[in-house]
């Protein structure tokens, strides 16, 4: 129970004579104590949880000299190839036949991929008209003269960098491919996963000619074919961004029997007022997404959600169902796919219903309250438990300042998923608002980051749509020093001071830039921000404890 475990955390175990002992044997005999209070190791085995990652982390944690930092990756090395002995002594047998000790490789591996995109950019002649909201970092009062119109083509370029950056940070292992259309059909770049090579063929498209919609959509179908031979599971799409209609090339029925073979999804991307209807049917019967963009920000706020960036972020999730073959169909009678607008884009779920229906308790009642939890052997667990408890004890060690502001709800049955309240903070556009956020734990913390979500959306650079944050905390610069309080704390620190260079949303980077080199006369972000937090924060924390039942 929560209750009895709560009143035996609060100080470092100590560590069984094994490990100290086997630490000596490895000559790290000096660097024992620190290694064993960082990694909270209580038998030899326990060091092979340890991965290269976590290896490294333990060396920066203990502030390892590089020739103890070698010793103990050889030691832990030789331990995982051999394993330790019932006593916790350690085998020497790992040696390779060679007389050289294996090491640990601190390279990741590559990542397979899990979803093709051939993306398919109308570049006929239309495309060089104006598109709304053409200008960044424009004051208002400002002379028309300073205004530097963007066409519908420099706009769909900088959007595509968006899109591409935002593939990137999710790190799903997409591979991209370009093709433009206008009367011909030109393919710029077969499928890669090398994305800086995308970037240089979109800067490189000019605007011409007529469109050939459904042509481009054989094509890019073609290019995904490949793929789905060597892996049906592999999740395949066309994405495809016009400002017009169908005027010349193959029919809509070919285009579309060329995608159903290979099971590929169709998404469109409508520039304007006048979508294709044909085009409308095949994303229809692919079941892809029609979203129609009248002004540079809603491109770049489509391009940067996680729903339109990743099928499997618009599953929830999930894994791509198994391939069946489509059964043909009357191409007439389909209907035409419903157009989405910007505003309208669901955002891509993060959190599964098992937490979601979780019962959380407030941590500054807990005390000796009861509730379940796992056995005190993991350290990950005690590790929680005593973040908790001097969280609930006001202890100023676990914040980086005071945590004012911050609230937090463990879950009774689960200790590694917490609800979180955060207060917006003064002098910025969230003040006044209460954002809900969900922390998840993962089973080999602290050598891991936690995971740290937006459940009250939010408009704010750092924050993608469906909540995740971008924080180098959570990240790089994660290390077993740091707790999840301290994390909650640099959030709402990044909350009132935004890092542009970092951003999942760029548009709204571009805002928030305009507002900072304005000294506050371009209030666009200001307002938004004013705006959205007015509308999906207007929670209070006692509604929200409320709501949660504690």
């Amino acid at each position: 129970m929560m209750g009895d475990d709560w009143q035996t955390v609060g100080s470092t175990p100590s560590a069984e004579t094994s490990v100290l002992t086997w630490l000596e044997s490895k000559g790290l005999g000096k660097h024992a104590e620190k290694i064993i209070e960082v990694t909270d190791a209580e038998s030899v085995d326990d060091f092979k949880l340890l991965d290269a990652a976590m290896l490294e982390d333990v060396i920066k944690s203990a502030e390892l000299k590089l020739v103890s930092a070698q010793k103990f990756r050889l030691a832990v090395s030789e331990l995982s190839a051999d394993g330790a002995q019932a006593d916790g002594t350690f085998s020497t047998d790992g040696a390779q036949a060679d007389g050289h000790m294996p090491t640990l490789s601190s390279e990741l591996p590559i990542k397979a991929s899990s979803e093709c995109v051939a993306i398919c950019i109308d570049r006929s002649g239309s495309m060089g008209s104006p598109i709304a909201e053409v200008t960044l970092n424009v004051v208002r009062g400002e002379t028309k003269n300073s205004v530097s119109e963007r066409t519908r083509m420099e706009a769909v370029k900088a959007m595509f960098y968006a899109f591409r950056d935002r593939v990137e940070s999710l790190g799903q292992g997409h591979e991209l491919g370009l093709i433009q259309f206008d009367n011909q059909i030109e393919e710029l770049l077969d499928l890669t996963p090398r994305l800086d090579q995308f970037e240089r063929i979109v800067d490189d498209m000019q605007k011409r000619g007529q469109t050939a919609i459904y042509s481009a959509v054989a094509q890019a179908a073609e290019m995904l074919e490949q793929r789905f031979q060597a892996d049906s599971t592999i999740d395949l799409r066309i994405l495809v961004l016009t400002d017009g209609q169908n005027n010349t090339g193959m029919s809509p029925e070919a285009a579309l029997e060329a995608v159903n073979r290979i099971g590929a999804v169709v998404d469109a991307i409508i520039v304007g007022d006048t979508p294709d209807a044909d085009l409308r049917r095949i994303v229809s019967a692919t079941g892809g997404e029609c979203y129609q963009i009248n002004s540079l920000g809603e491109g770049f706020e489509l391009l940067e959600a996680e729903g339109v960036v990743s099928l499997r972020a618009r599953r929830g999730g999930e894994e791509k169902p198994p391939f069946q073959q489509r059964p043909p169909v009357n191409f007439s009678s389909l209907a035409e796919k419903s157009i989405t607008k910007v505003s309208a884009v669901q955002r891509a779920p993060l959190l599964s219903q098992t937490f979601a229906s979780k019962t959380v308790v407030d941590v500054t009642s807990m005390g000796g309250a009861s509730g379940k939890s796992a056995s005190l052997g993991a350290p990950s667990l005690k590790r929680v438990l005593l973040e908790l408890k001097q969280v609930a004890e006001r202890s100023a060690a676990i914040w980086l300042h005071s945590g004012e502001g911050i609230h937090i709800f463990p879950a009774q049955d689960s200790i590694n998923f917490w609800r979180v309240l955060i207060e917006g903070p003064p002098d910025s556009p969230f003040e006044g608002g209460i954002f809900a956020l969900n922390v998840l734990i993962p089973d080999n913390y602290p050598f891991r980051p936690p995971q740290i979500t937006f459940e009250t959306p939010i408009y704010h650079c750092n924050v993608s749509d469906s909540g995740k944050v971008c924080l180098d905390m959570l990240q790089d610069k994660w290390a077993p020093s740091l707790s999840v309080p301290k994390c909650l704390e640099a959030i709402l620190f990044l909350m009132k001071n935004p890092d542009t260079d970092n951003s999942l949303r760029q548009w709204i980077a571009e805002l928030t830039l305009a507002h900072q080199n304005s000294n506050g006369a371009d209030t666009r972000y200001y307002e938004k921000a004013t705006e959205s937090t007015r509308k999906d924060a207007s929670f209070s924390v006692a509604d929200w404890k409320q709501k949660w039942g504690c």
